[in-house]
């Protein structure tokens, strides 16, 4: 019993083995045998891309348009007359009034403020285009611009427009202070002839930076070089109005710093805290 027991069990296990060796020897034959069919393969779609702002679009529409009719309105008041063109070159560079009827004509006024608009204005790009391009990259500044390019330049023309505005009451008050009223009225109009004379260039400058933002570097150099040129000769005009004696050295150093250097600076920075808090 015990010898039949033991060769039933060792039957059982040749019986499994050889179920189990038929099972592997199926399973090699369907590996292979190729299978045949479509295979389909679900991939993740790519999201679309986001969609431009058209807000952005239309502000920066606005901003064209409007410095658009601006020129218009320059080119209307200008009248093909190249006496204002000479007459800011005067202003700029005479240190004695003139004495001519063209000098309180209501047309050569009007003239002078739209060209400081226009300047204002013109500034305002480049300086949206000088903080997009020099804005440091260091977190510990704290200060991050955004590319919202219609408010940003909405916000530098305003403060290039208040600039200008603290720019010519800052050089009456040193005028009052330090010269006579005719004096003063000469320097202060050499100074407004100066940002006009400015605006003239920097109204082509603005337009190509819409245009073409990859020549940014390149335009910016042209305007720093153009608004420097205009502020040595201001600077000239008002050394020889001021400098009466050699004491007056000390006062134009003075002066240097506190109205031509420091304001720049302020500006600079508050347009990168303004851009960074508003926008």
């Amino acid at each position: 019993m015990k010898g039949l027991a033991t060769d039933s069990i060792a039957a059982a296990g040749m019986a499994a083995d050889s179920i189990a060796s038929d099972s592997a020897a199926a399973d090699s034959v369907a590996a292979a045998e190729p299978v045949y069919g479509l295979v389909m393969a679900l991939e993740e779609p790519e999201p679309a891309p986001a969609a431009p702002d058209s807000r952005e679009g239309t502000g920066l529409s606005w901003i064209v348009l409007g410095m658009a009719v601006l020129f218009c309105i320059i080119g209307l008041r200008f009248q093909n007359s190249a006496r204002y063109i000479r007459a800011l070159f005067t202003d700029l560079t005479e240190t004695r009034t003139r004495q001519n009827a063209f000098d309180e004509t209501v047309n050569e006024t009007s003239f002078l403020v739209l060209l400081n608009v226009l300047w204002a204005a013109c500034a305002g790009i480049l300086l949206w285009g000088t903080v997009r391009l020099f804005s440091p990259e260091n977190p510990a500044w704290s200060f991050e611009i955004p590319d919202q390019p219609a408010e940003g330049i909405g916000l530098c023309m305003g403060i290039s427009f208040v600039y200008l505005l603290l720019m010519h009451c800052a050089y009456w008050v040193v005028g009052t202070v330090f010269t006579d009223s005719r004096h003063t009225r000469l320097w202060v109009k050499g100074a407004v002839s100066g940002y006009a004379l400015c605006a003239i260039f920097f109204l082509p400058l603005s337009m190509l930076m819409f245009c073409y933002p990859e020549w940014t570097p390149t335009l910016l150099a042209i305007a720093a070089g153009l608004f420097i040129l205009c502020k040595i000769i201001f600077i000239c005009q008002g050394f020889r109005i001021f400098f009466t004696r050699f004491s007056s050295w000390l006062l134009f150093l003075y002066y240097l710093c506190s109205l031509e250097i420091v304001p720049l600076i302020i500006v600079y920075m508050l347009t990168l805290l303004l851009c960074s808090i508003l926008l």
